[in-house]
Order: C-alpha cells, then structure tokens, then sequence
C-alpha cells in the first residue's frame, strides 16, 4: 500500500500567559512525520506547546507529542524562537466528529510565556495511507 505526503501551515497570534488552543488544519490520519513552530512576533520569553489528536478531555489521552521550544538555535533574524523536529513518525488518528467522519484537525496547546501578543506560524507533514 502507498502513501502520500501532505504538508501545511497555519499563522495564529497568541497572549502570554494564557494557554491558547488552535485548530490547526491535516488530514484527519495519518503518521505525523514533521513540524515547524515559528515564533515570528514579540518578545523572545519562550513558549509551552503540545500537539493533540482531539480537543476533547481528558488530554492525556489525545496528546502526540510536546513541541519543544529551542530558541537557542535560532540563526534567522526574522525568527524570534523556533520549536522543530523533522524526524518524527507518530501515528494518528483524529478523534473528534463521528466514527466514520472525522474532523481534519490536529490542536495545538500552547501557552507563550512572557508579556503581550505574540505571533506563530505552525507547519506540520503528514504522511496519509492511500486507501
């Protein structure tokens, strides 16, 4: 059986302190294979972020993985704080909607630490079974 790869992003903005959820569009399964988290806006005071395959509770049940914040790594000067990993292979499924029509949505928690609005851009590859 083949498969194929989709990729996309999502720009969002974000308030310190607060814990945001974002729904972020992909394929409603698949295996997730990679992600980019940009900050791209506002002070440089770090992030918390997880993805999810569900915004239904309780968490730990829908929770893929934690999407760490390596700011020390950021070479770009339009870049303020980058969380990546190319190398990931988590399988997917989403859970929310029915059991035969499931929404196209992954979520992402993420709680920006510092002061003020902050703005992200979140890219994920999927890679989806040919069915």
């Amino acid at each position: 059986m083949g498969s194929t790869v989709w990729s996309g992003s999502k720009t969002f903005t974000a308030s310190s302190g607060a814990q945001g959820l974002v729904s972020v569009p992909a394929p409603a399964r698949g295996t997730l294979r990679g992600y980019t988290l940009i900050q791209i806006d506002g002070a440089a005071d770090g992030f918390e972020a997880s993805l999810y395959s569900s915004d239904k509770t309780p968490e730990e049940q829908y929770h893929l993985l934690n999407l760490s914040n390596n700011a020390a790594v950021v070479v770009d000067s339009d870049v303020v704080a980058l969380a990546e990993n190319n190398d990931v292979s988590i399988a997917y499924q989403n859970r929310n909607g029915t059991p035969s029509v499931h929404e196209r949505l992954l979520y992402l928690k993420i709680t920006p630490a510092g002061a003020g609005d902050k703005q992200f851009m979140l890219s994920i590859t999927v890679e989806t079974p040919r069915l």
